[in-house]
This record gives C-alpha cells, structure tokens and sequence, in this order.
C-alpha cells in the first residue's frame, strides 16, 4: 500500500541534513557553485527499541538535486525511461525534491519503480543537465543493504541507550555494512550517515555528505561524540544510514548517483537529572523515512 506523506512543509531528508558547500573536485567545481549533486534513492527504513529490536517501518523512493543558495533550476524532472513520463522536482530550501512515496514491501516498491534506467534533467543558468542512470542490483533485483542495529558503548563497554553518562564520551557502533563497496567508477564510494540531535532538532553529530568534503565511507565502524556535546538527563534522536551505490556519473560538471539504502532510528536520552520536560511535545522527523514521526495515510 502506498501512504503519502501529509503536513511535510520543509523538513529535510535524510541527504539534506548539511547545506551545501563547495566542490572538492576540480572538475566539477564551476557547475557545483549551482548544484552540489542529484541522486535517486530505493530505501529500507526501520526504529530500533531500548532492547535492540527492529520495527520495519517502510519502504520509500525519493529523489534530490542539492542546490547552493539562491540558485533556481529549470525545468527539473526525474523520468524513468521505459515509460516516459516525468516526475517534477519540488523546490524546498537546500534542494529540489520528487518524493515518491512509502510502500509496506519491496515487491511493492519496485512495482512502482522497476529497476532500470532514470534519466535527471534540470537547467543551470548556463547548461543543461540530462543524465540517465540505471538502479538495479545483481540480476537486476533491488539490493538494499541489511537492517542496521545501532549500539552505544562509554569506558569500553556496551551501555543501555536509556542511560548514557553525559560526563563520559559516548561511541557510536552499527552492523556490518552488507554490500558496502569502493565505487567502480572512482566517482562515489558507498557512504554511512550517522546524525544525532538533541529534542530541539540541533545536531550534534553528523558525518558529512559526498562531493561537498571529507564523507564517512562504508568501512568505517565506529564515531565518536565527545562528553563536552551531551546534555543531563536529555533525550535525544538519532539514525544511522548506509546508502549503496549502485550507479554514478559526472554528467555536464554535475556529481549524481543512484541507491539502495537501508535506515534505522531510535531514540535515546542520558542519566541524571531530566531536563525533557521543557522539550517540543511533538517530535519532528528526522527526515522524509521516519513514517512513525509523520501524519501518513
């Protein structure tokens, strides 16, 4: 069953947690003081309890065009080649966006988008852009990465995520990375996203996005949040994101791919004395997958 999302407004996806910045890359640098990158996602998304048990909240397509500030894009759309008809970008702060809706299945979502070849067109102020890219894992079957189960350690040992000591530094752990992989192309290794805030939607913790700097890669196992960054007795959000990548491009001086990419999210707080209290009493999603934090039908 397909849900649509209701009352979004601008709230960010999971690729849209870190305004854009400047290209690292020579050769894509003129283009990206418009665009940073695009990219079409095929995902799993899941919240993990105090226990360290996975809910399956969803399956979910979307797309983005990461632009800089000020910049306005022409003509954006997302097509998928076999059938031809355009899906229009939506304008939002930090990127245009095609949200392509949540589904209980795999089956399910790829009914809906078939793996196979999507083209990305937009204008730039003095180019256009078009690139076709293909989403298709082994066989030509959607390959999303295995569920992720988050765990928090302090002084070398695991500890319950409903009581970490805000006095000590706090690590970060995950699952293994099931198809984690260098980019065979040299454009975009597979990446880990791991995003922490506080009640007030302020990150403390986040990991950096491809072609705007240094980015967290599939290989890594752990990050660190220094004791100086918790609040007492405060609870906090928190995902870890492991987007695979199953085809890259530089297409007209513009970074894009497409992924398979599997989320998990959890809440968590520190000991001592509570602080929650002055706390929004709704809490906002995280981004565009954190289904049980949105009004969807």
């Amino acid at each position: 069953m397909n849900k649509t999302i209701r009352n979004m407004g601008c709230l960010a996806s999971t690729l849209a947690l870190i305004s854009c910045s400047q290209a690292t890359d020579t050769e894509t640098l003129d283009a990206q003081d418009e665009v940073s990158f695009f990219v079409m996602v095929k995902s799993s998304n899941y919240s993990q309890d105090a226990d360290d048990n996975l809910t399956f909240l969803n399956n979910h397509m979307f797309s983005e065009v990461f632009i800089n500030d000020g910049v306005e894009l022409k003509n954006a759309t997302l097509t998928r080649d076999a059938n031809n008809i355009p899906m229009p970008y939506v304008k939002r702060e930090h990127d245009y966006y095609v949200e392509g809706g949540h589904f209980d299945s795999v089956a399910e979502l790829d009914a809906a988008y078939p793996n196979g070849d999507y083209t990305f067109n937009f204008g730039l102020s003095d180019r256009n852009v078009s690139s076709t890219m293909n989403i298709a894992g082994p066989d030509g079957k959607t390959d999303i990465p295995a569920p992720i189960t988050i765990t928090f350690h302090q002084d070398g040992e695991k500890v319950p995520s409903s009581s970490i000591d805000p006095a000590k530094q706090l690590t970060i752990r995950w699952t293994e990375y099931s198809n984690g992989r260098k980019d065979p192309k040299g454009i975009v290794d597979d990446m880990i996203f791991v995003v922490m805030a506080d009640c007030y939607g302020e990150r403390i913790t986040h990991t950096g996005l491809p072609f705007q700097g240094e980015y967290t890669k599939f290989d890594k196992e752990e990050v660190i949040v220094e004791a100086e960054f918790l609040k007492t007795g405060h609870p906090y959000s928190i995902f870890v994101e492991f987007p695979h990548v199953v085809d890259s491009s530089i297409t007209s001086g513009v970074p894009g791919f497409t992924s398979y990419a599997t989320a998990t999210y959890m809440e968590v707080s520190t000991s001592g004395l509570d602080t929650s209290a002055a706390c929004p009493v709704d809490k906002v999603p995280m981004d565009t997958g954190q289904t049980d934090r949105m009004d969807v039908e």
